[in-house]
């Protein structure tokens, strides 16, 4: 009886390696198959790269113009192949050498001289080489000039425009105080540089790759937007983008070691600056509070929250999106008072923001009182310290007429 188990037992053993070396075997083959796949993805890809390079060359202006001038030399090289070999005395002394070179010398205009055989050929050859080479010359001319001022055309239109977009972009930024500063487009560019549009504050974007920065003004296509083609972690950049007069700037490069080396360098160079900086390791956000950040946003924990905020309190989201993107632009903002503002001191009651602006407080943060916490909902009674931060709701004419009042010195 035992010996009979035992034999069971290395049988039960050979079968289950066997049936793990199918599903190993299944497992490899799998990973064999999808790595090919890959490959065959990867070459496909390439190829239509290369296709679509090769198409968008193809259909430039300065191409085409080229391709007309090598035509026309080609038909040149041919047809006085073809007279030569027709009518001259020595045919088997000329090549297409020869015949290529009364083209060049056409197209130099140097002149034929003692080397133009057209006119020592016998009739009939003289007047067909001569009425050839006058339809030549005129061919190749238009072909010519066309194509060099096809040429000219870009290179003076492309450099010109160009040069002259830049200086009147850096001039306008050269021109803003206290504006806000966005280093790298990625995925949420768009929607960053369009919050700041509605919202009214001026916003200057530094991005390194032409082609995104390109993508962004179609979006914004009846509005000129302040962009800096650039490193945005190198300081010239930075300077050209006013980073000396911002009031704050957002670091949305690709990865957290480029966000946290542009972050040590916007504060080195301006301690007030108020940095927001993006994360994508959650690791990584003491190192960027260390170096300067004020705050690190991590958008795939945003769209975590905001998922199941839909799914719990869906009313709530909907009224705040319907808030954010109502026609009058409803906007919850901050205002912090200053010591020179007519609120400061004041009770809420008598301060007259409300009779001033219309803008209801829903919060207010007093560096004396509640340091970084907030007080909800105040009271009538609350005093308006200086340096305080309200939380108001109103459109944006209204929060920018509050700003006015709390911090007179700024305008």
């Amino acid at each position: 009886m035992e010996i009979e188990k035992q034999s069971n037992t290395g049988l039960d053993q050979i079968h289950e390696e066997k049936s793990t070396d199918g599903k190993s075997q299944a497992k490899l083959k799998y990973r064999y198959i999808t790595k090919i796949s890959q490959k065959k993805e990867s070459a496909e890809e390439k190829r239509r790269q290369i296709l679509n390079l090769l198409q968008s060359i193809y259909q430039h202006r300065v191409t085409k113009a080229l391709i007309l001038v090598l035509l026309v030399m080609l038909f040149g090289t041919i047809g006085f192949y073809i007279v030569i070999k027709i009518y001259s005395p020595m045919p088997d002394s000329y090549g297409f050498l020869d015949a290529f070179y009364l083209v060049v010398i056409s197209i130099t205009t140097v002149g034929y001289g003692d080397n133009l055989e057209i006119l020592s050929l016998p009739q009939p050859g003289r007047t067909i080489g001569a009425i050839f080479t006058i339809v030549f010359l005129l061919a190749e001319y238009s072909s010519m000039i066309w194509a060099s001022s096809t040429v000219v055309a870009y290179i003076v239109e492309g450099s010109l425009s160009g040069v002259l977009l830049t200086r009147r972009i850096q001039r306008r930024i050269n021109m803003l105080q206290g504006h806000y500063i966005l280093c790298g487009i990625g995925r949420t560019g768009a929607a960053i540089t369009s919050e700041f549009r509605k919202t009214g504050n001026p916003i200057v974007i530094v991005e390194m790759k032409k082609e995104v920065i390109e993508t962004l003004k179609v979006d914004f296509s009846n509005d000129e937007l302040l962009c800096i083609e650039g490193d945005a972690t190198e300081e010239e950049v930075l300077r050209n983008a006013g980073i000396m007069r911002a009031k704050g700037i957002i670091c949305n490069l690709a990865n957290d070691r480029d966000n946290l080396f542009l972050t040590l360098t916007a504060r080195a160079m301006n301690p007030q600056l108020r940095i927001v900086s993006r994360g994508v390791e959650h690791k990584s956000k003491e190192k960027m509070i260390r170096a300067g950040a004020d705050s690190v946003v991590y958008p795939s924990t945003i769209g975590a929250l905001r998922m199941v905020s839909e799914m719990i309190r869906p009313t709530v989201v909907s009224f705040l999106d319907k808030m954010l993107r109502d026609v009058r632009q409803e906007r919850v903002s901050e205002v912090t008072l200053s010591e020179k503002s007519k609120y400061a001191g004041k009770k809420l009651r008598d301060s007259g923001i409300y009779t001033d602006t219309g803008m209801l407080v829903l919060a207010i943060s007093s560096p004396k009182k509640y340091k970084d916490d907030f007080i909800y909902n105040p009271s009538a009674d609350e005093i308006l310290d200086p340096g305080s931060v309200l939380v108001v709701i109103g459109d944006v004419a209204q929060i920018n007429k509050l700003r006015k009042f709390a911090n007179p010195e700024s305008i």
